[in-house]
């Protein structure tokens, strides 16, 4: 105990060195009204001011004793200025107070924040499906290298600029990038701006159509669990949203590590061990007709469905910067990593390989079909739509908080101080409540088919922004930032991540909008109720019989 109160005093002594800098700073920049002599370089923030760069070999006056650049000169303006926090204006002393307050997420906090949200092993065997085994395999052994890669490099990144956004990354690394090139102010300043917006709107449609897509499984669970209620989709989908409204309030990632522990990994927990006992209890390898496997390679379709339904499944690199921006100690951030992979690469590939196997070609996005309805399975599907209100808040965190920054609201506050006459809590049930409520009509529209079209809309939010955010923007920005740091091999690497990356972005956004347009019924017209056919009675089922398996049922 007392080794612990000793870091953290430790950390309190440097965040007040901080602050003493900054003021220093700001002391500075009033008594200097004279331009300084000589020829010096300078960069745009994101509102366009200027600011004076370091001389090449020097260090930066933020450059603290633990080595860490907590605000770059590109991202910050001065304190007599304002700044931008999340894409929108706030007093810099505003901005320091309220990022000081989020500045206290243990790291445990965030492994479990980071697996709770990442982890989906049972849509694994849906994506190799799509792929089938060979290309499946390779995808598989490349993302856990790849993303896992690009995870250290946002923390790495984020940890030396001090960016708190992805957006901000996305316009410290084109700052970086100009001033090396020594583009013309207004040229910089368009150039970082536009990298800010792209990146911003790539981030919230992404984690937009994600909360749409987990509102579609949250309502079938509950068509699954009450097969018999007079009730159709639409209707299950507002008890969804109101079910889901309260958890959508907890304030920051912070707070959110209990509902990542609880509504998150137990959930998690539960659901693999559901998996692997009724792959073990009805072993469809040795049914009759039996699974069927794809060797062949696939079409160019399922292909790049697959493999945006794979980056689906790795996501979750869009928000690091923010949860990066959340720890107590940034510099943590590997340990974070190697925690959050240690945990969830088993999972991928003992849930991928054991369901593709078990089920080949019938391995369903929602894979309690692939299930016999027995207890178990009702088990999870109970359980899993516990586990829907935490990928409802989880995904939709990123974007609340960046619109209360913008507006100003203090997500670290509850009563005090008001907001537009407004308590803090209301401001985010204003705010929160009325971004879920548009989301829950987008997926009003999309009400339709079970199985193909949520794996086609998996495939699409893959290829918006998934793919982009965990497979080759941090190779871009990395290029960007610290070119003449990377050797040559490096280099080649980035490269060719960046092009495979934009293929599968470009192929798999055209694809995936086929196959959803192809597998829904149309806006508003889903059908009132979805009829589930449970293992063994579809035709396609490895153990289809027309008599069925009762011994399975009971």
């Amino acid at each position: 105990m007392s080794r612990s109160k000793e870091l953290r005093a430790s950390e309190l002594e440097l965040r007040a060195s901080e602050l003493e800098l900054r003021a220093s700073e700001l002391e500075l920049t009033r008594r200097d009204s004279e331009p300084s002599q000589g020829s010096t370089a300078t960069a745009e923030d994101l509102n366009g001011h200027a600011h004076e760069l370091p001389p090449r070999g020097s260090r930066s006056p933020r450059t603290l004793r633990d080595g860490r650049c907590h605000h770059s000169l590109l991202v910050e303006a001065p304190l007599t200025t304002q700044t931008s926090v999340g894409g929108g204006l706030l007093a810099s002393s505003e901005e320091v107070v309220i990022l000081e307050r989020m500045r206290r997420a243990p790291d445990w906090a965030v492994v479990v924040n980071n697996i709770a949200f990442m982890a989906v092993p049972r849509s694994v065997p849906a994506n190799f499906a799509q792929t089938g085994w060979y290309l499946g395999i390779c995808t598989l052994v490349y993302s856990s290298y790849v993303t896992y890669d690009t995870g250290m490099l946002i923390g790495r990144l984020s940890t030396q600029c001090g960016a708190r956004s992805f957006p901000e990354l996305s316009a410290e690394a084109m700052g970086r990038f100009a001033s090396r090139r020594g583009w013309r102010e207004h040229r910089r300043r368009t150039a970082r701006q536009l990298a800010h917006w792209l990146t911003l709107a790539m981030q919230f449609a992404t984690y937009y159509l994600t909360e749409v897509c987990e509102l579609i499984y949250f309502e079938q669970y509950f068509g699954q669990i009450f097969e018999k209620s007079a009730l159709c989709q639409w209707q299950w989908m507002l008890v969804c949203a109101a079910l889901a409204l309260p958890v959508l309030q907890v304030p920051t990632f912070h707070e959110g590590r209990w509902v990542a522990l609880v509504l998150g990994l137990l959930p998690l927990s539960l659901n693999v061990l559901v998996f692997f006992y009724e792959v073990l209890l009805v072993r469809p390898w040795t049914c009759a007709p039996g699974p069927t496997w794809s060797f062949a390679p696939p079409s160019a379709r399922r292909a790049f469905v697959g493999l945006t339904a794979f980056a689906y499944a790795y996501g979750g690199h869009g928000l690091y910067p923010e949860e990066v921006r959340e720890m107590a100690v940034p510099s943590r951030w590997p340990r974070v990593m190697r925690l959050t992979y240690a945990a969830v690469l088993p999972l991928y590939w003992g849930c991928g390989l054991l369901g593709y196997y078990a089920y080949g070609d019938f391995a369903n996005a929602n894979i309690n079909i692939n299930f016999p309805p027995n207890g178990p399975n009702f088990a999870s599907i109970g359980v899993q739509m516990v586990q829907e209100l935490y990928f409802l808040y989880s995904t939709n965190l990123v974007l609340m908080l960046a619109i209360e920054l913008a507006l100003g609201l203090d997500p670290s506050v509850a009563c005090a101080p008001s907001w537009h006459g407004l308590p803090p809590w209301a401001g985010r049930l204003l705010l929160r409540g009325g971004l879920f409520a548009s989301q829950t009509f987008v997926a009003q529209l999309l009400l339709a088919g079970e199985g193909d079209t949520l794996i086609a809309l998996q495939s699409l939010i893959g290829a918006v922004g998934m793919t982009a955010f965990t497979y080759f923007l941090p190779y871009a920005l990395y290029l960007m930032m610290s070119a003449e740091e990377a050797t040559p091999a490096r280099r080649v690497w980035c490269v060719g991540n960046i092009g495979i990356g934009m293929v599968v972005t470009i192929a798999g956004v055209y694809f995936s909008i086929d196959e959803l347009v192809g597998s829904s019924a149309g806006l508003f017209a889903g059908d009132c109720k979805l009829e589930y056919a449970y293992s063994p009675a579809s035709p396609d089922d490895p153990c289809y019989s027309e008599r069925g398996l009762v011994s399975l049922t009971v």
